[in-house]
């Protein structure tokens, strides 16, 4: 399992692991931006077949593209 982020407040937390692709998000503020959540972490891992899981916990929308970018080069290999 890969995984990004901290469980910090403002932060989030990613991991990808192989598998058959399913998203998961939980977020905190669920009922306001789990619809743009999910659409940014569709967008940014288009493609990519695993098991991916957003924890939010109050993330700006920059710090989401960047945890979920930082997972997949380790999820591809590369050292971070």
């Amino acid at each position: 399992m890969i995984e990004a982020g901290t469980h910090e407040k403002g932060d989030v937390f990613v991991s990808i692991e192989e598998g058959k692709r399913e998203v998961i998000v939980k977020s905190k503020l669920e009922r306001l931006y789990g619809d743009a959540i999910r659409e940014t972490v569709e967008e940014v891992t288009r493609g990519i077949e695993a098991k991916i899981v957003v924890e939010d916990l109050g993330a700006l929308d920059w710090v989401l593209r960047a945890r979920l970018e930082a997972a997949i080069r380790k999820y591809g290999g590369e050292k971070i």
